[in-house]
């Protein structure tokens, strides 16, 4: 789902349990909430590793639709390459099976987190993707979009260090340089504005005062700076190319 804001996404994820929703989710044998950074940065690593991908970069989902007043990502779809720019389709071809690269194919299967079908897709572009990671102000953008997100870091969400309008001070705040397990600041070494400076050349855009929340991952236009180990910052409303997912923890 694109065109939804951090605060609708997280609202959204926790509510996938509540007995309006659709899904028929046991509350007390599910837990679901917005993707945590912890939680993304587990899948990067297991991507990476010799249990995932080992080593090989995702290939990026690089399909896009545009139609009238619409733009969408499609997904479970892979380029012919590993940064391959867009390819602008239409649903009719989709729904056809006239464009390469579909998730039931070898091709497809290289946007896959374990190189197969069934692994985790759309990793490298797609959507950027929101998830619960911000830094906190008294004003602008976080207050504004913020919605439920707002607050003390808990289970469900992490508060980093900062509050500078310059994305790279907040970068090296030590607070947020100690943190591991995130794949952002072991596998970058930049914060700054438009940098590539993590592993396989991804995104390195770190959040800061206009830009207080985190997306991962890309979306279909970036080319060679999606992947796994993108990031950046985004002010938190609705946008075509954002969206999210929602993690299920069987408790």
């Amino acid at each position: 789902m694109n065109y939804i804001g951090i605060s609708d996404s997280y609202d959204l994820c926790k509510d996938l349990t509540s007995t309006n929703a659709p899904y028929a989710l046991n509350t007390n044998k599910v837990d679901s909430h917005l993707t945590k950074n912890s939680e993304w940065g587990a899948v990067a690593y297991l991507t990476h590793s010799k249990y995932g991908r080992n080593g090989q970069e995702v290939t990026i989902n690089n399909i896009t639709v545009y139609g009238e007043n619409t733009v969408y990502a499609v997904t479970g779809y892979a380029g012919e390459s590993i940064d391959t720019e867009e390819v602008v389709t239409n649903l009719t071809d989709i729904n056809n099976n006239q464009v390469a690269g579909s998730w039931t194919t070898a091709q497809g299967q290289k946007a896959s987190s374990t190189g197969n079908i069934y692994g985790i897709y759309d990793l490298s572009g797609g959507l950027w993707e929101w998830t619960a990671g911000y830094i906190a102000l008294e004003t602008g953008n976080y207050q504004t979009y913020g919605g439920s997100l707002k607050g003390e870091s808990n289970q469900y969400k992490s508060k980093y260090a900062g509050v500078s309008g310059t994305e790279e001070t907040n970068y090296n705040e030590t607070a947020n340089k100690g943190r591991i397990g995130e794949a952002i600041w072991e596998t970058s070494t930049s914060g700054e504005l438009s940098s590539t400076t993590s592993w396989n050349s991804d995104y390195s855009y770190f959040v800061f005062s206009l830009g207080p929340f985190v997306l991962r991952g890309g979306s279909w236009g970036y080319a060679s700076s999606t992947g796994v180990f993108a990031f950046t910052r985004d002010p938190g409303y609705s946008s075509y190319n954002v969206g999210f997912r929602a993690v299920l923890v069987v408790e």
